[in-house]
C-alpha cells in the first residue's frame, strides 16, 4: 500500500495517527508525507496478514502574513511506526482496534486493525522472535533478535497495557512485556542497548531482555538528495515484573499516610525505599561503567553549558531573573576540575522505578525525550541522575502538601543519598550535586511555564533555595573521581 497515491487510505491512516495517545504532535497541522511498508511477516493468503509500516509525518508552516500568496510548506518531519493486522472482513471483538477499510494491492479489500490489539497478530510476533526470523522484500527488512528465551512462549495470552502513552506495551501472561516504539529514531534504541548489556551481565536491578525487533528501509534524509538505507529498532521484549508497583504512586501513598496519621517520624514510611533506590542506582551506574565508555569533561565547560541554558531559560521564564547570580555561582563551583562521565539513565525519577517482591527495578533508559538520540547517548556525570531523583522527591511532596511533606522530602533525600554513596556526602560532592540539581530545576521551570503554569511554583521554590548559599558554607575545590 502506498498512501501517497491512495488518498482514501492516507486519510484513514493520518486520522488514526494524529488521534492516538502516543502521537507527539497534537495541536499542530500534521500531514502524512509517505508510508513505507516493511515486509510481510505472514505467508501469502494467511490471515491475519501482519506487517510493520513506517509513516513519515510533516508539520505545515503557517503562511507569512506579509505574503498571503505564499503556499504553506512542511518542516520537522517525524517517523511513526504502525503495527498493522489486515483481515478480509470485520472481526467481532476487534471493533475498538479498527484503523480503516480500503483495498490493498497485495490483499484486495481489507479491514485494517492495530496489530497490538489483535491477539493472533501479537502471538505471531512472539513466535517470530523465538524463531529469530528475518523477513526481506526489495530494500526493506525486519529482523527478530533473541537474547534469552526464558519462559517466553508464543501461546501466552496477550493483553494490551492501557496506561502507556509514548509507546505501546502488550503483556504476555505473567512472563513478558513487548514494548512497541511508536515514534522511531534512526539508530539503535538506548533502552534496548542498556537492557542488553545489563541483562548479559546478570544485573538484577533491571528486567531481563528477551529480545528485540529491528528494521531497515530506504529513507529520505534532511539535506540529502535521494534516499539511503536506514536502520531503527521497532520493539523490545523484556521479562514482566511480577506484582510491580509504580514508584511515583507508592511515594504519594506514603505521603498521604504520613499526613493522615500525623506521624512524628514523617518520611519514615518511604525512607527505607528511598535508601534502596539509591543503592539500586549505584549498582546500575557501576554496571554501566563496566559496559560502556567512560571519560572526563572539564568542569569549566559543563558550567558554561549550564549558564547558557540558564540564559535561554530566563528569557522564557522571567521569574528566574532574581536568582541568576546565585545560580551562576552554583555552576561556577564546577570550574577548574575534571568531571568523570559515563552512560547514565538520563531521565531518572520516581516514575522510572518499580518496586517488586525481588526489590526495586529501574526502567526506561531512553533518556529525556526532548533531546536527540546522539545527545542522550553522550556520557554525563552520575550526579545528573541523582539530581533527577531528588527533584522527584520534592515534586511528590508538593503534590501532597501538608505539615509533614517537607520533612518527608528531606528524609527521603537523605536516605537516597546515603543509599547511593554508602554514607554522607563530602563537601565537594555536595557542591557538584547542588550545581546539577540547580540545572535540573531551571529545566523544570521552563517545562512548567510551557506546559503546566500552575505547577511552576514547585521548581521555582527549588531554584530560590539552590541559588542561596548560606553564610559560612565551605565549598572546596573538586577532585575528579568515579564511585566504586
Amino acid at each position: 500500500m502506498s498512501p501517497t497515491t491512495d488518498r482514501e487510505a492516507a486519510q484513514q491512516l493520518v486520522s488514526y495517527i494524529t488521534s492516538a495517545r502516543w502521537f507527539a504532535g497534537k495541536g499542530r497541522l500534521a500531514e502524512l508525507i509517505e508510508v513505507t511498508p516493511l515486509p510481510w511477516l505472514t505467508e501469502v493468503a494467511t490471515w491475519p496478514a501482519v506487517r510493520f509500516e513506517v509513516a513519515e509525518i510533516g508539520y505545515a508552516v503557517d503562511q507569512d502574513p506579509d505574503d498571503p500568496s505564499e503556499q504553506p510548506s512542511t518542516e520537522e518531519h517525524e517517523l511513526y511506526q504502525l503495527a498493522l493486522s489486515y483481515r478480509p472482513a470485520p472481526q467481532p471483538g476487534l471493533q475498538h482496534a479498527e484503523i480503516g477499510r480500503f483495498t490493498d494491492p497485495d490483499l484486495g479489500p481489507v479491514v485494517v486493525y492495530d496489530a497490538m490489539q489483535d491477539p493472533e497478530a501479537c502471538q505471531h510476533l512472539v513466535g517470530m522472535l523465538l524463531e529469530e526470523r528475518r523477513a526481506a522484500a526489495d530494500d526493506t527488512s525486519v529482523r527478530f533478535r533473541l537474547s534469552s528465551a526464558g519462559g517466553l512462549d508464543a501461546d501466552l495470552v496477550p493483553q494490551i497495557f492501557t496506561g502507556q502513552q509514548s509507546n505501546t506495551s502488550v503483556m504476555f501472561g505473567d512472563v513478558a512485556m513487548m514494548k512497541l516504539f511508536r515514534r522511531l529514531e534512526i539508530g539503535h534504541n538506548l533502552d534496548i542497548e542498556v537492557h542488553d548489556a545489563l541483562s548479559r551481565a546478570g544485573v538484577a536491578d533491571v528486567a531481563q531482555l528477551f529480545g528485540w525487533v529491528e528494521a531497515s528501509w530506504p529513507q529520505r534524509l534532511a539535506g540529502q538528495a535521494g534516499t539511503q538505507i536506514v536502520t531503527s529498532d521497532l520493539a523490545m521484549v523484556v521479562a514482566k515484573l511480577p506484582a510491580a508497583e509504580d514508584g511515583w504512586g507508592l511515594a504519594l501513598d506514603s505521603l498521604r499516610r504520613d499526613e493522615a496519621t500525623a506521624d512524628d517520624r514523617a518520611g519514615s514510611t518511604f525512607a527505607d525505599d528511598a535508601w534502596k533506590l539509591g543503592r539500586a542506582l549505584a549498582e546500575i551506574h557501576a554496571a554501566l561503567r563496566e559496559h560502556f565508555p567512560t571519560s572526563t569533561v572539564p568542569g569549566d565547560r559543563v558550567a558554561e553549558i549550564m549558564k547558557q541554558r540558564l540564559e535561554r531559560a530566563a528569557a522564557i521564564a522571567p521569574a528566574l531573573q532574581p536568582h541568576l547570580q546565585g545560580l551562576e555561582q552554583a555552576f561556577d563551583v564546577l570550574g577548574g576540575t575534571d568531571l568523570a562521565t559515563q552512560r547514565l539513565h538520563g531521565d531518572f525519577h520516581l516514575g522510572q522505578t518499580l518496586r517488586t517482591p525481588d526489590g526495586w527495578k529501574i526502567i526506561d533508559f531512553e533518556g529525556e525525550p526532548v533531546k536527540a538520540l546522539a545527545e542522550r547517548a553522550e556520557p554525563d556525570n552520575v550526579w545528573r541522575d541523582i539530581a533527577g531523583m531528588l527533584r522527584s522527591f520534592d515534586y511528590a511532596a508538593a503534590t501532597v502538601p501538608g505539615p509533614h511533606s517537607d520533612a518527608w522530602s528531606a528524609a527521603c533525600r537523605s536516605a537516597f543519598l546515603e543509599g547511593y554513596a554508602g554514607g554522607g556526602l563530602s563537601a565537594a560532592d555536595a557542591a557538584v550535586l547542588r550545581a546539577y540539581e540547580a540545572d535540573k530545576a531551571v529545566y523544570e521551570v521552563v517545562y512548567e511555564v510551557r506546559n503546566r503554569p500552575d505547577w511552576v511554583s514547585i521548581p521555582l521554590a527549588a531554584v530560590a533555595n539552590l541559588s542561596h548559599t548560606p553564610e559560612g558554607d565551605d565549598v572546596p575545590s573538586l577532585a575528579s573521581r568515579n564511585k566504586e
